[in-house]
């Protein structure tokens, strides 16, 4: 691909390659409202003329779009997870990130390297500053965007059989959703971001479908609530594109929670796929691994039952209920709101432990005091823990706060390692402790445990 390579040593370092990134952002954001709707504040055309400017390397390429309210992440992983398992090269982008930026950008599982991060930034830099010395002070090229045009160079140069691309968190107005793509996946879309991404249901909904494109082959969904279905079944058919659905082109029964993770069968119109399990927890897993395999199928043809088995059982996606720890029985997750919670506690009763303590980091900006609640009765204690995240708010109030709330139950450490190691002297005899909070609790964690995000295999 012939473009500007000439311009070299612009960074030194990965962080330099990150505040590049955001510096449009960072110039425009204190020139808007952030309240307002997505289609009045972003402005997704400047990330397909930049990939316009660095000839298109997306459209070269065979991509598939996630977008969805919970779940995107998860089901890329396992779409990428399951090719690579048949043998093909797969990239990866998702976003964010937890424990340094590369863990956007994989091919099979690796991150990119900070070498090839600071090379393919240096590569889009002249064009990112031909586009931005002609935008007004309230108009930026969108940062997940552009990480997602070194990515698609990336991918190219490297020579992907197939690329997975989770938009961020819409998809009408969504810079990543520029790129081009064979076919797009819709996992579960609910109310969030209002109003961002719209003030109602339908409205969200309505964004999540600008997936859909008419270039593409099929648009996969996952189980929606009827407002959404309606929605989506209405877009593919104007743009004739042909819809699979969850339930109907495939399926997951007998799922079951247990410590050991999540078991279940998957039911194509092609093939059964039994005895599946993932360490990821939730009925909601099994439901996105039948997503991804009916994605797969229509990429690929006819899967092997065995690779099946193996890519669910071998797969890892940090921080989605994940199990961390057998001794004690360690659940993290990145919890930050009643929902959330509400449905993290569905889990954990499927699991069956008596005694529960749990480590809860997060920031006064989010519903902590919703997450509290819901974990009230059943946690035999609650450390409240903070990051060292400089940008989060863990203030004194919330302290009082939760004292107020939880009463006895009450503990507090402020640093997340402290936590985990007073939470595991009190289930000395047995029991769940389970870790919830925001991004950068979930690093932290794993840090602790001394696991890697950069290198998924």
């Amino acid at each position: 691909m012939e473009i500007k390579e000439e311009v070299s040593n612009i960074f030194e370092t990965r962080r330099q390659v990150e505040s590049f990134i955001y510096s449009s952002y960072l110039r425009a954001i204190k020139n808007i409202d952030i309240r307002l709707p997505d289609r009045e504040t972003r402005t997704p055309k400047l990330t397909k003329q930049l990939l316009n400017m660095v000839q298109n390397p997306d459209s070269k390429q065979r991509n598939v779009l996630v977008t969805g309210s919970k779940g995107k992440g998860s089901v890329s992983r396992m779409i990428s997870k399951l090719l690579e398992a048949h043998g093909y090269r797969v990239g990866l982008f998702t976003s964010p990130h937890l424990v340094n930026f590369n863990e956007r950008i994989r091919i099979n599982g690796i991150a990119i390297s900070d070498e090839n991060l600071i090379k393919y930034a240096e590569i889009v830099k002249p064009y990112v500053d031909e586009i931005e010395k002609k935008l007004p002070d309230n108009k930026y090229i969108g940062p997940v965007g552009l990480t997602s045009v070194m990515a698609m160079l990336y991918f190219y140069d490297n020579k992907t059989d197939f690329n997975i691309v989770e938009c961020g968190k819409g998809a009408r107005y969504d810079d990543v959703c520029m790129n081009e793509s064979e076919i797009s996946v819709i996992n579960n879309v609910f109310l969030e971001h209002v109003p961002q991404l719209g003030n109602n249901l339908a409205e969200i909904a309505y964004n999540k479908a600008g997936i859909v494109k008419s270039s593409q082959k099929a648009v996969f969904s996952a189980e929606q609530p009827k407002e959404v279905s309606n929605i989506i079944e209405e877009t593919a058919k104007n743009l004739k594109i042909e819809l699979k659905i969850y339930g109907y082109n495939y399926i997951s029964k007998n799922i079951k929670i247990s410590s050991k993770g999540t078991t279940f069968d998957i039911i194509t119109a092609n093939k059964e796929y039994p005895n599946l399990q993932l360490t990821l927890l939730g009925r909601h897993q099994a439901k996105n691994a039948a997503l991804a395999v009916g994605v797969a199928e229509s990429l690929i043809g006819e899967l092997d039952q065995i690779r099946v088995r193996e890519s669910f059982r071998k797969l890892t996606w940090p921080g989605r209920l994940e199990l961390v720890n057998l001794n004690p029985l360690t659940i993290l997750d990145g919890c930050i709101n009643r929902e959330c919670a509400s449905y993290v506690k569905e889990i954990i009763k499927e699991i069956g432990k008596e005694k529960m303590v749990f480590v809860i980091g997060i920031p006064d900006d989010k519903d902590f005091e919703g997450v509290l609640d819901e974990f009230s009765e059943d946690a035999y204690k609650i450390i409240m823990t903070t990051t060292k995240h400089q940008h989060h708010k863990f203030s004194s109030l919330q302290q009082v706060r939760a004292l107020e709330m939880i009463k006895e139950k009450y503990l507090y450490k402020d640093i997340v390692d402290d936590a985990i190691r007073e939470a595991y002297e009190i289930l000395e005899g047995g029991g769940l402790l389970v870790i919830l909070g925001t991004q950068s609790l979930i690093r932290e964690t794993k840090e602790f445990f001394n696991q890697d995000t950069t290198n998924l295999d």
